[in-house]
């Protein structure tokens, strides 16, 4: 999908502006479906839920869909600073091929999110070294 590159040049050019504005969706309590995954377009399993995550506010608490398990576990925020609990709960259907490759890249990618960044309804999850690691979207149609 042509798309994911396009996002990315939006978050670089996004990020150059001198006077940015609020955000349009808030890091919490949102349903962000992933986009990218170290730089490549997650093709979702057929009969599968689309790869996303959810941060609460009750307990600092994650949960979301890796591609072929459902995760859950705790993560710290503090500005933009955000490190994913690396005991992330999973559950343990059989995934194989495909599947278990995307699920390998999605959950490696978010257990090393060192910090984030919103622009519009896109986030951004970046490791230690400042590189993006993960493209979010937010759909607004789906929690709250």
């Amino acid at each position: 999908m042509k798309r994911a590159p396009l996002l990315a040049a939006a978050l670089v050019v996004a990020g150059c502006a001198t006077q940015p504005g609020p955000p349009a969706s808030d890091l919490l309590e949102t349903y962000w479906r992933a986009v990218q995954i170290d730089g490549q377009t997650p093709i979702r399993q057929p009969g599968t839920r689309e790869l996303h995550i959810v941060l609460k506010r009750e307990g600092n608490r994650v949960s979301g869909f890796a591609g072929c398990n459902s995760l859950a576990g705790t993560f710290q925020q503090d500005g933009s600073a955000l490190r994913i609990g690396d005991k992330l709960a999973m559950t343990r259907m059989a995934c194989v091929g495909e599947g278990d490759a995307l699920e390998a890249a999605f959950t490696k990618a978010l257990l090393s999110t060192a910090s984030w960044r919103i622009v519009g309804d896109m986030l951004e999850l970046r490791d230690a070294q400042g590189a993006g690691r993960m493209i979010f979207e937010t759909r607004k149609d789906s929690y709250r």
